[in-house]
């Protein structure tokens, strides 16, 4: 009776909550070409990158800076910290650099092979400073590095034997001081901050996004919202068709026939 109470409980205050939240289109529209890799950064401008080219945009607007490096090779990622910092990742080179808010380079870029990584496939930032995750495809191992300290602070080696099954790593992310880790099968497994596991989620997933204590799973015109507190709770929300979604804070963008779009997520 006792955890009947306690799980209607956590009903009401989730449908309190979801009842009340809808997505309002922004007018932020960005045409996207082609084999061309986008990611919103922290305070909204939306970064664009391909092969050794990058630029930014904000609101819609024409790029407010381009850039072309050749010296790192082809961009594999692009993870913004703040405003003001960038972290360019190369596979092709198995380098990170560092760029400011004009996308200039920002002092020596670092070679992953000091650091006994041989062939690094994605790479995820850490809430803490100057910290940062990188899974090396070789091994199917995990690497929490200090860049300042150009250390490393823990390693999971041979990740395949610890889960007991084969491991290709499609992306990473830290949310609410877990790493997750999407396999291409579409399962994803769970690391607290130190590398050691926590678990699987249940269900399967074709991105990594989160909104609060949410995973959020793009579905035919519907947002599914499942709670990493509570597996029994999933909540679905009305959006528009989209081929990718990407969920920063409070902003959704979605990506459709070559145009993105930014929609709030607001309580009415």
């Amino acid at each position: 009776m006792h955890r009947l109470f306690l799980l209607f409980i956590a009903w009401f205050f989730v449908f309190q909550i979801f009842g009340q939240l809808s997505l309002t289109e922004k007018n932020e529209h960005y045409p996207i070409a082609q084999n061309v890799n986008w990611i919103p950064d922290v305070i909204g401008n939306l970064l664009f990158f391909s092969e050794n080219e990058f630029y930014k945009a904000k609101k819609g607007q024409l790029p407010e800076f381009s850039q072309s490096i050749r010296s790192t090779g082809e961009i594999t990622q692009l993870l913004p910290i703040n405003a003001f910092k960038t972290i360019l990742f190369s596979a092709d080179q198995q380098q990170i650099c560092f760029l400011d808010n004009t996308f200039s380079s920002n002092g020596n870029c670092i070679d992953l092979e000091d650091y006994d990584i041989q062939n690094a496939k994605i790479c995820a930032i850490s809430a803490r400073p100057n910290l940062i995750y990188v899974y090396d495809e070789l091994n199917s191992s995990l690497y929490l590095i200090d860049l300042v300290k150009k250390k490393t602070i823990q390693s999971v080696i041979n990740m395949q034997a610890l889960i007991g099954r084969s491991i290709d790593a499609k992306s990473l992310k830290e949310h609410n001081n877990s790493l997750f880790l999407l396999n291409n099968d579409s399962s994803i497994f769970v690391f607290d901050m130190f590398l050691s596991l926590k678990g699987q989620l249940e269900k399967k997933y074709k991105a990594l996004n989160f909104w609060n204590d949410y995973v959020i799973q793009l579905d035919k015109g519907k947002i599914n919202f499942h709670s990493l507190e509570n597996k029994q709770i999933t909540v679905v929300v009305d959006c528009p068709l989209s081929d990718r979604l990407s969920v920063h804070g409070n902003s959704f963008y979605f990506s459709t026939d070559g145009v993105i779009s930014r929609y709030e997520l607001k309580s009415q």
